[in-house]
């Protein structure tokens, strides 16, 4: 009984890692956000720099250094420039990302099997469970009991017996046997040895 569980657990759990990190699709659109999200907190501190620039700028000018001036004006022009990138990056990042509504995942060769496999796992485990817990008798028992699924072999039988239980049939038990006998070779076998242990 523990055997089918833990199978049924352990294929569930594989499936599900494979079903998360196996799709390339959703892997490039994380990565487009996460893209994204740095350059917009990237943007913010060029706009940062970019005034922290321009009041640098003005204590250089009150002081006379017009090196220290040139300077700041240099670093806000950056700034603006680096502003420009990040704006592009997101856009960029966000047309990656429209784009992908067009491209479909690829399922790797070893995927695909791996999912017949633990399918064929799955259906082996819970065959077993029904067997070794009994259920597979008493399902098998209500079917036959509704009319369905009835071996032919078995119809056969119940006729040729129904023959013999009639009041006005003239079949005997021995040719009952005798038909038994030659339509079910197991229980020909089956008769062969009781007669030997008989006699």
């Amino acid at each position: 009984m523990q055997l089918p569980t833990s199978m049924l657990r352990n294929t569930a759990i594989l499936c599900l890692l494979c079903a998360i990190g196996c799709s390339a699709k959703s892997q490039i659109d994380n990565a487009a956000i996460k893209v994204g999200d740095i350059a917009q907190t990237s943007a913010a501190r060029f706009v940062e720099i970019h005034e922290l620039a321009g009041s640098s700028e003005e204590r250089f000018s009150s002081t006379g250094d017009s090196e220290g001036v040139g300077e700041q004006q240099k670093i806000r022009e950056t700034a603006i420039y680096g502003q420009d990138e990040q704006q592009q990056i997101i856009v960029e990042s966000s047309s990656i990302r429209t784009s992908l509504h067009g491209v479909e995942d690829v399922v790797p060769w070893w995927a695909t099997l791996m999912g017949q496999v633990a399918l064929a796992a799955i259906a082996i485990a819970v065959l077993v469970f029904l067997w070794r817990s009994g259920l597979f008798t008493l399902i098998r028992s209500f079917i036959w009991g509704l009319g369905f699924l009835i071996p032919k072999r078995s119809k056969r039988e119940v006729d040729l017996d129904m023959k013999v239980l009639s009041p006005e049939s003239r079949v005997t038990p021995r040719e009952t046997v005798a038909a038994k006998r030659a339509s079910d070779p197991a229980y020909a076998a089956a008769y062969d040895r009781a007669k030997r242990k008989k006699t």
